[in-house]
């Protein structure tokens, strides 16, 4: 399993830290894991999917 930071996450959807920080808060967007009591970070597959699903929403 691997791991994407915030910062990386917000770098591969091309969206800023405050829309993630939204669209996670609709769930519009899977739901981070707290590592430690300071850091966050996303499961990069769920990010992948969701990718996938936007690329296939466009599509469709």
């Amino acid at each position: 399993m691997q791991f994407l930071t915030p910062k990386q996450v917000c770098a591969k959807i091309a969206l800023s830290r405050a829309t993630l920080d939204r669209m996670v808060a609709d769930g519009r967007f899977p739901t981070p894991i707290r590592l430690t009591e300071r850091r966050l970070a996303y499961e990069a597959h769920l990010v992948e999917a969701w990718m996938a699903q936007q690329v296939e929403r466009e599509n469709a």
